[in-house]
């Protein structure tokens, strides 16, 4: 079975969650729930930065959007983006793709309305990426933005940075949470039997 690390963690907040409907969590797996708006906007800004030249910028765009840069942001985007990696933990392959490798510091991009930085240090992406990529250093650039009046306007109001470290039982914390995914998903998921299969 294949997970992307955005799945395992989906399945992690579900798990950790008793009020939380598995009808959302098997909607969300299988790419039944279409992006909000919040997303598309996340999406673009990701694709802005990507494409952002060295210098200083007053606005980003992508993807027919456009922000407007009021916060206080100094970003270094070194040339490594974008990559994907796989590990196999225990017949479970997950994958991750992500935004920017610094030697063994990974970084992530996330784009939220209001920062809560517990949401992040408690989660799993951090701890699949290091391991994925071999790195020991993971940090965040949250990026707030606020929608402006005219459709697909956002201010780039607020930015944050956090960072989170290895430690030495991660693989090991990594591995039993794919494993657990994967048997729900062979549970509740008959469409990822197959791909087992396949």
């Amino acid at each position: 079975m294949i997970f992307r690390v955005s799945e395992a963690e989906s399945y992690r907040q579900w798990r950790n969650d008793e009020d939380a409907d598995m009808g959302s969590l098997l909607a969300r797996l299988s790419g039944a729930v279409p992006p909000s708006e919040a997303m598309r906007a996340g999406t673009a800004f990701h694709k802005a930065l990507e494409d952002a030249k060295d210098g200083e910028a007053d606005t980003l765009e992508a993807e027919g959007y456009r922000f407007i840069i009021i916060a206080d942001i100094t970003l270094a985007l070194p040339s490594i983006r974008e990559v994907r990696a796989y590990k196999d933990y225990g017949g479970i392959t997950i994958t991750g793709k992500l935004d920017v490798l610094d030697g063994r510091r990974v970084e992530d991009h996330k784009t939220t309305a209001q920062f809560n930085p517990d949401h992040y240090l408690e989660g799993f992406q951090w701890r699949y990426y290091l391991d994925l990529f071999g790195a020991d250093c993971f940090r965040w650039n949250v990026f707030e933005l606020k929608p402006l009046d005219e459709p697909r306007l956002y201010e780039v109001r607020g930015f944050h940075q956090l960072e989170q470290w290895r430690y030495p039982s991660m693989e090991r914390d990594c591995r039993d949470l794919a494993i657990d995914l994967a048997a729900f998903a062979a549970d509740h998921m008959p469409e990822r039997r197959i791909q087992c299969a396949a």
